[in-house]
């Protein structure tokens, strides 16, 4: 699975329709911490939210099934929350993937 990229909304399909091009994975800020299912998240376009430094092995990833933008804000919901293997390649800039395989769902 492809959790952040440029390609993000080309790699990922959400079952309320398509993501916003700007959208690149992360969510910056959620409704509740920690994030929970039937939860929201907001962030920025293009790379504004990213994980700065060395991804774990295993992390938890919102799965979201509708992302918009509205102006300068990008919201979605957080329909399941994942537990990913991370594979090597990620750099935070939208152009070095995250990518990795889920192995269980939270919820």
């Amino acid at each position: 699975m492809t959790f952040w990229g440029a390609q993000w909304s080309k790699h990922n399909s959400l079952s309320g329709g398509g993501a916003p091009a700007s959208f690149k994975g992360f969510g910056e800020t959620t409704s509740n911490v920690p994030p929970l299912c039937g939860g929201s998240f907001t962030t920025g376009p293009g790379n504004s939210a990213s994980f700065g430094g060395e991804l774990p092995a295993f992390m938890g990833v919102i799965v979201a099934s509708s992302v918009a933008k509205h102006g300068s804000t990008i919201s979605g919901n957080i329909a399941h929350i994942v537990v990913v293997q991370t594979n090597p390649g990620y750099a935070p800039n939208p152009g070095h993937a995250g990518t990795g395989t889920e192995v269980a769902v939270f919820c």
